[in-house]
């Protein structure tokens, strides 16, 4: 007795669920509509070759149509069932054609190029790599998904994880595009401790993005000057001060006593305004023991927050913090680096898998820049932060379904060089649970750090108030600020001070800005980004650098 009927059940409840009507499968994929009929009425067993062209055009693993649940033929075993992890990698200007791409790639899973004596010695029924599905999605580039059994992966590893799927990339010249984690691997790892919620708890600001600067110059402070320029970004309303990814330990600089400095202004200035504040310290060091030394300078001195730069340390070591930062209840800020990462996996990929490992803060571009795609390639990072799941989405990056088995969600913090200016927009575009990233703004003002901390805080206060009241903040979000900015002579002095909409991140300046534009330029990183903002009709010669 055949299982026929259990196929056509799955078949139909693909079609339901994609909304997808007989006719049109049939279309695409090459089986006749009749066929098509009695496949989904159960009087046909089909084709082998049937079933790959209905798998490939729903996008579904083939086992879904293929595994009927019958007993293996007399002499061959059956394969156990075991959860795979789904990995999709690209193949850019190759001349292989699909099924030679896949067979590529699954080899390279599985380390296996050729047989030997020793192959008789594995159970038949083992698990192994396999490819899922190859397809020509443009001139010589292919796209192949490969399932590897999750048995493979050390329990809570993202080190394990990344060695185990970066297999196929050896000698394959393929990229990695995206991973989906089934639940039972996921739930092995810990996740953020504090998250979103945790870090509006342990702030007490609710309601509203959190703000952050960059302490600036990079170079060149002393650590008593580096404390007062922390103190006063954060007297003057900014939540929370960060050092920058570049400033580890420096003879001008050490960092013993710039944590010392650092906690003393944050401290004073939590006295001075009744609100919490902190500072993220930039622990990175040369090695794990030296990280944690100073992740424990900082818990001594009661700094709440520490940052590595994520992509130069490694995994191995993110994890060996995020564990110690859990059992001391620290924050953990994994800032900058992601662009060190960028070609071998994409930004969501990366903040998936800090998520994973326990970053609470993980730093993200600012979907302000450019145009509308890199919008929604910035909106899915947000969306692997802070979503239970996420759904298939390749225009956000996402090319599988990824559920979070009820991790905590890690802050975006969004940046940088955002000034007043942005705030309607950039608060439309990430919402209140995130961290805007101002510290060019701060920095800048032509008052001082405390009157750009304190227009900051007036911009974002106003445009969240605007908000609640029903105001549209993406069309009225000009009028918003020019209003506030008559109570607070900051607000007005920034807006007059930086140009509308430019950014204070990759600004061109110095001798090679334009004359009496100094804010006109921005650099807009790899390739396909206009430099126009959307804030204002650009000038004549504002669409290219001189």
């Amino acid at each position: 007795m055949t299982d026929t009927p259990s196929l056509a059940v799955r078949l139909k409840d693909i079609l339901a669920s994609r909304k997808l009507s007989a006719a049109e499968v049939a279309r695409q994929s090459g089986v006749s509509v009749a066929s098509l009929s009695r496949i989904l009425a159960g009087k046909v067993n089909p084709s082998f070759e049937s079933m790959a062209r209905l798998a490939k055009t729903l996008g579904v693993p083939l086992d879904v149509l293929a595994d009927d649940g019958t007993p293996a033929p007399h002499g061959h075993a059956q394969t156990q069932h075991v959860a795979g992890i789904g990995a999709l990698f690209t193949l850019d200007h190759t001349d292989l054609s699909p099924d030679g791409a896949a067979e590529l790639l699954q080899n390279a899973a599985r380390g296996h190029w050729n047989h030997s004596w020793t192959d008789a010695y594995v159970d038949a029924t083992l698990p192994l790599p396999r490819a899922v599905r190859a397809t020509q999605v443009g001139t010589k580039r292919i796209e192949v998904e490969l399932s590897f059994p999750h048995t493979m992966v050390e329990a809570g590893s993202v080190a394990g994880l990344l060695s185990v799927i970066s297999a196929s990339l050896t000698g394959t010249h393929a990229r990695l595009l995206d991973i989906c984690i089934p639940d039972v691997l996921v739930r092995t790892f810990d996740g953020p401790v504090f998250g979103i919620r945790g870090l509006r708890d342990t702030t007490n600001k609710h309601g509203r993005p959190l703000l952050a600067a960059t302490v600036r110059p990079l170079h060149g402070l002393s650590p008593r000057q580096y404390g007062r320029a922390a103190f006063e970004s954060l007297a003057g309303g900014i939540d929370m001060t960060a050092d920058p990814t570049l400033l580890h330990h420096i003879p001008l600089n050490p960092w013993r006593e710039r944590f010392r400095f650092v906690a003393e202004a944050v401290h004073a200035a939590g006295r001075d305004t009744g609100e919490f504040k902190t500072h993220a310290v930039n622990v990175t060091a040369p090695t794990v023991e030296q990280m944690v030394e100073r992740c424990q300078w900082a818990k001594d001195l009661e700094l709440a927050t520490v940052l590595v730069d994520s992509a130069s340390i490694g995994w191995s070591a993110m994890q060996s913090l995020s564990a110690w930062c859990a059992r001391n209840d620290m924050v953990l800020c994994a800032m900058g680096g992601r662009a060190l990462a960028g070609d071998m996996m994409s930004e969501q990929l990366q903040a998936k898998l800090l998520r994973l490992l326990g970053c609470d803060v993980v730093s993200t571009g600012s979907p302000l820049r450019g145009n509308v795609s890199n919008r929604r390639y910035v909106g899915g990072v947000l969306s692997a932060l802070r979503d239970d799941a996420v759904s298939v989405h390749p225009d956000n990056g996402h090319y599988f379904t990824q559920t979070f088995a009820g991790l905590n969600t890690a802050c975006p913090a969004v940046g940088g060089g955002h000034n007043p200016w942005h705030f309607p927009r950039l608060l439309d575009a990430v919402g209140d649970a995130s961290i805007i990233q101002c510290g060019g703004s701060v920095m800048g003002h032509p008052w001082g750090f405390g009157a750009g901390a304190t227009a900051a805080r007036v911009a974002l206060e106003s445009v969240v108030m605007a908000r609640n009241e029903g105001q549209n903040i993406n069309v009225e979000g000009r009028s918003i600020l020019q209003h506030a900015a008559r109570y607070s002579p900051e607000l007005k002095a920034a807006l007059e001070h930086y140009q509308e909409g430019s950014f204070l991140f990759g600004v061109v300046s110095g001798p090679f800005a334009r004359a009496g534009k100094p804010n006109a330029g921005s650099i807009i990183p790899a390739s396909t980004l206009p430099t126009v903002t959307p804030f204002r009709k650009p000038d004549n010669d504002d669409n290219h650098e001189e």
